[in-house]
């Protein structure tokens, strides 16, 4: 077996899709290790190609490098900032990857992080405290994507217990809102105010997507005739309407089948159990 064939086993190894978010991570940091080697060997600084790779909140250069946008998640300020990131995404990631399918997984990383940098860069555009800066500010990291994995897992499995360093037991939905306020907290001090927003811009996201996905919310429907009719009007001329779509389980039920993980583990849940949390994350 070849050394790609290798990268390739490991990638697709138990249909993870978090182990597939840090192996393209530490690709790209790899591959700033390179850039950084030639770039000093070749005599020019390495950020003058890197930059491509990050999102500017310059709406000018936006334009010419759409593709930073989806970029800028993957790529890391240093080996500390990519290991902060990594390993939170590893320990909670994992947690929501019992639970819910490996699209799901991508798109809640994918999106967060895309959420996140669309707010750095129309907060950087609006507000006039950010003028002087706004023409040459950029963002990278996968911190919008991580944080949005991490407030869905605690909105998704509020009642999950974890226990930090084998310590005290917490549930996620405090270790998510920890995160967030920490993130409120520093935002008035902090230098890395474009970090904070891609933090914001991926909780709200990562909050959004488990409400609608569990129906506590749903996206307004702007059809015409149900937008601008009277739909309670049309639905009696058209008579009852059938589905055969079974009800999902209510969250009382899911939050006991939780609480018995937490003490017992996954194994512990019967078929009807497992069953039922299947429904849950559909």
């Amino acid at each position: 077996m070849s050394t790609w064939e290798k990268i390739q086993y490991e990638f697709y190894k138990g249909d993870s899709a978090i182990r597939q978010i840090i192996m393209i991570n530490l690709a790209a940091f790899i591959f700033t290790v390179f850039v950084g080697v030639i770039a000093r060997l070749s005599g020019f600084p390495p950020e003058d190609l890197l930059e491509y790779f990050y999102i500017p909140s310059n709406i000018g250069k936006l334009i010419i490098r759409p593709w930073t946008i989806l970029t800028n998640i993957f790529f890391h300020a240093g080996f500390w900032h990519l290991l902060g990131n990594m390993i939170l995404l590893y320990f909670i990631g994992r947690i929501l990857e019992d639970f819910m399918d490996f699209k799901k997984i991508w798109k809640i990383f994918l999106y967060g992080g895309i959420s996140g940098a669309l707010l750095f860069v129309t907060s950087y555009n609006i507000f006039p405290v950010f003028n002087e800066v706004v023409g040459y500010k950029k963002l990278l990291g996968a911190s919008g994507g991580v944080t949005a994995i991490l407030v869905a897992t605690g909105t998704y499995l509020p009642r999950y217990q974890i226990r930090p360093f084998g310590l005290f037991n917490v549930e996620l939905r405090w270790v998510a809102l920890f995160f967030v306020f920490r993130d409120l907290y520093m935002f008035p001090v902090s230098d890395n105010t474009g970090g904070l927003f891609a933090h914001m811009g991926g909780a709200i996201f990562g909050l959004v997507y488990v409400l609608n996905l569990q129906g506590r919310i749903t996206r307004p429907n702007l059809n015409q005739k149900s937008f601008f009719w009277d739909r309670h009007r049309d639905e009696r001329s058209r008579g009852p309407i059938i589905t055969d779509k079974k009800p999902k389980p209510n969250q009382e039920e899911v939050d006991a089948i939780l609480d018995k993980i937490s003490q017992s583990g996954y194994d512990s849940l019967s078929k009807l159990e497992k069953e039922i949390l299947f429904k849950a994350s559909e």
